[in-house]
């Protein structure tokens, strides 16, 4: 024992470092080499380069005290005297039961030693987090975050994003691709979903909306071999690689300007759907993408590099959207992104439906066109117009996904006083093709109300017969008697 004592006292040029290392030798020497803490420390002190204190000795016997599931956090980090130090603080703070409960929520694995006593104690101590946090990943960033949130470590992103040393926004990005679909995440490998990644899928889903991509990427999972991650996205955006060609081209040179350099993508005029494949690409590029310089005349698919992300990407193309969107327009003009074009409405038919008939506007025009008088195409027209744009503007939904619950609010509440007026009704009569153009001229009476459903259901049934539509929403609507009108 005593041998045992004298080699172990020998190697006291990193007792300091380690308290539990100072615990064991401390009660391994007592009795034989000291008999209290102060001789301990004495002794200790004179055998080695670094003091070692009465302090420090009562520190890490207090610690090596501790639980094992307290202890088995810092296992592979160890434990330096500051751990020890701020481990009875928060002992002497919390009590013992409190640590032990905190330490069965953590899971100490790629954690520093501050990051575990941070979750652990409770203290905002920043200085060790910040190079684990700006190497995570997106998920694995949003999963320490919750873990904080968990263990009151910190109660707001703002907060965390403080004691983390990172950017706000760094954590609200995780935050957005984290909270997306499994099937839209599970489709890259894990150290491929990087924060500029996840934030594409997220504005494709933005642009597209979730059950179209859902729907891409469940089929991409399918595919053997799995593409690339460019390829993935490519797939997600609903554009088939056979189907699709990107050129880049510089025109001439000008009075000793360069050219401007312009970017043709074609795809398969046989697709019925190419015109919304090409609207979702625009969207895309303007939401999260800007051009590349690229050499003239070279020809690339999508993963080719033409364009790369913007390192302070904007949102034109959804702002523009949502600017057309906030005023109707008439069915004529109307124009909307992919995602409330009802190309995959929650209540699409799983049949093919007519040749030309692959959204909610060309499935009305298609309607429209059996009726040849131009009063009753008028009136048949000015309906479905009000609740397509309804449903677009109000619902925030393409026609093709309003239940039941949506088809009686709109003859039941919304016809009776379409609010907002400045939005919804217009002053005396106006032309379509006139800005000030509305789809109401004021509110519905009953009688009205009751052609406008006549009308409305009428068009549904079609459009189920059509095979557009699986169902009618309107089919058991009645106009309610305390909405009568005198």
């Amino acid at each position: 024992m005593t041998e045992m004592s004298n080699a172990a006292i020998s190697r006291t040029n990193s007792l300091g470092d380690d308290p539990l290392a100072l615990a064991a030798l401390y009660r391994a020497g007592l009795g034989l080499k000291w008999g209290s803490q102060a001789e301990a420390a004495e002794r200790l002190t004179s055998l080695g380069p670094k003091p070692v204190r009465r302090a420090q000795i009562q520190q890490a016997l207090a610690v090596s005290a501790f639980p094992h599931e307290i202890l088995a956090l810092f296992s592979d980090v160890g434990i330096v005297h500051e751990t020890a130090r701020l481990l009875v603080r928060a002992r002497n703070k919390n009590g013992i039961a409190y640590l032990a409960s905190r330490a069965a929520l953590i899971d100490p694995a790629g954690k520093s030693r501050t990051e575990i006593l941070a979750h652990l104690c409770g203290t905002h101590r920043a200085s060790g987090f910040r190079g684990t946090y700006k190497r995570d990943s997106p998920l694995a960033l949003y999963r320490r975050y919750l873990e904080g949130v968990q263990l009151k470590t910190w109660a707001s992103m703002r907060e965390a994003a403080e004691v983390m040393g990172i950017a706000h926004s760094r954590i609200a990005s995780a935050s957005a691709v984290a909270n997306l679909p499994n099937e839209l995440t599970s489709v890259l490998p894990a150290d491929c979903l990087t924060f500029e990644m996840g934030r594409a899928i997220a504005d494709l889903v933005a642009v597209r909306g979730v059950e179209a991509i859902r729907k891409e990427a469940v089929a991409a999972r399918k595919l053997v071999p799995q593409p690339s991650p460019q390829r993935m996205l490519a797939r997600l955006m609903g554009i088939d690689a056979s189907q699709f060609l990107a050129k880049v081209r510089r025109a001439p040179e000008r009075r000793g300007r360069p050219g401007r350099i312009f970017v043709e993508i074609h795809l398969d005029a046989l697709d019925p759907d190419s015109e919304s494949r090409l609207e979702t690409l625009v969207g895309c590029l303007n939401v999260e993408f800007v051009g590349r310089v690229a050499n003239a005349n070279s020809v690339a698919g999508f993963s080719s590099g033409i364009v790369k992300p913007r390192v302070d990407p904007r949102r034109p193309y959804l702002a523009t959207q949502q600017q057309r969107l906030n005023r109707p327009v008439p069915l004529s003009r109307l124009s909307t992104p992919p995602h409330l074009s009802g190309s995959v409405g929650s209540n699409r038919g799983t049949a093919m439906p007519p040749v030309g008939v692959h959204d909610d506007r060309s499935a009305l025009e298609h309607w429209l066109s059996d009726y040849q008088n131009p009063t009753t195409r008028n009136r048949y027209q000015n309906e479905v117009e009000r609740l397509l744009l309804w449903a677009i503007i109000a619902k925030g939904k393409p026609l093709s996904s309003i239940d039941v619950t949506d088809a009686d609010e709109y003859i039941n509440q919304f016809a009776v006083d379409p609010q907002p007026r400045s939005v919804w009704i217009m002053k005396g009569r106006r032309s379509r093709n006139e800005p000030t153009w509305r789809p109401f001229r004021g509110p519905l009476s009953y009688e009205s109300r009751r052609k406008a459903l006549e009308t409305v259901r009428k068009c549904f049934d079609d459009l189920v017969s059509y095979q557009y539509l699986a169902a009618n929403p309107f089919e058991t609507v009645r106009i309610g008697a305390s909405c009568r009108t005198t």
